[in-house]
């Protein structure tokens, strides 16, 4: 059957070998997105139970922080009018203490989720955190109770805005690490799925199926050229197929083991060759029948001696 089809010639082989590489990269598909990976790591409560409870933490840190904020601009602004008598200055110390209280709190709080990631800047992000709720903590007793250290409700009234905003803090940070651990693992499994299409479409002979897709090439492009001989084609099995893409695997490598073996193994390895036998050439009688002087004479009459 193989006597009936035409082979391929190099051109041919060729543009099979092109065509098997498109059909790997066809196979792997298109470029992977970020956009397929945004959902690979999921939380393990559900998205709106996720934003509820960050609107519901952002309305209770604004219902804590503004009475708190109130009176530590108060005593910041008043304890340092005491020594400096400026208005301006009295108002910007006021919104400093504020600021380094309150939003000292919520800030070291977050920088926990992300720059907490050794022991030494830990031990410095909750340091500070503990003063700036000191801070705030003193500055609302002093501004709260001037008079009314015995009622149970003026500390409560006192102490609970600044322990408030600092337990939302730390709920948003939770939230804040969880986001990123998501995000994180999403841009890992990216990553990887594009290493692999990166490498599978750079090298598509590396791909695992790369011998089948090569094969199949070889076989359209045989179809293709012996397309007049339809009777041969039709009466091709899986087996002829099989050799007849073998013939074209090993078609280019003819030239690899050249017939001149003997000379080689004769000038390389003359111990193995066979033997050469050199048959000596018939002396002539009149050359065969002269000597050096001793015992043979030529035909002139003279005899042998002894």
């Amino acid at each position: 059957m193989l006597e009936n089809l035409r082979p391929l010639t190099q051109e041919q082989r060729q543009d099979a070998r092109h065509a098997a590489h498109d059909a790997v990269i066809r196979a792997v598909g298109a470029r992977p997105s970020r956009d397929q990976f945004t959902h690979h790591a999921t939380s393990q409560y559900p998205p709106t139970v996720t934003r509820l409870i960050s609107v519901l933490c952002l309305v209770l840190l604004l219902a804590a922080f503004t009475p708190s904020a109130i009176r530590l601009y108060v005593i910041g602004s008043q304890t340092f009018g005491q020594a400096v008598s400026s208005s301006v200055a009295m108002t910007a110390v006021g919104l400093a203490t504020v600021l380094s209280a309150e939003v000292g709190q919520v800030v070291f709080s977050l920088a926990l989720a992300t720059l907490g990631t050794s022991r030494s800047s830990r031990r410095l992000l909750y340091s500070s955190m503990m003063i700036s709720t000191i801070l705030a903590l003193t500055g609302n007793v002093q501004t709260a109770l001037p008079g009314h250290t015995s009622s149970p409700f003026a500390w409560l009234e006192a102490v609970t805005p600044p322990l408030l905003v600092l337990s939302t803090a730390y709920v948003i940070k939770e939230q804040l690490l969880d986001s990123i651990q998501q995000r994180h693992a999403n841009e890992r499994a990216f990553q990887a799925a594009l290493n692999d299409w990166q490498l599978a479409t750079h090298d598509p002979e590396a791909h695992p199926r790369w011998s089948q897709f090569y094969a199949n090439a070889l076989r359209d492009a045989l179809r293709k050229a012996n397309y007049r001989r339809k009777e041969t084609l039709q009466d091709m099995t899986t087996a002829d197929w099989r050799a007849a893409v073998y013939r074209e695997l090993h078609a280019e490598e003819w030239f690899e083991a050249p017939e001149v073996e003997s000379e080689v193994q004769q000038n390389h390895y003359p111990e193995k060759s066979e033997p050469v036998i050199y048959e000596a050439e018939p002396i002539p009688l009149s050359v065969a029948a002269t000597g050096n002087g001793n015992g043979y004479h030529n035909g002139n009459g003279a005899g042998a001696g002894v």
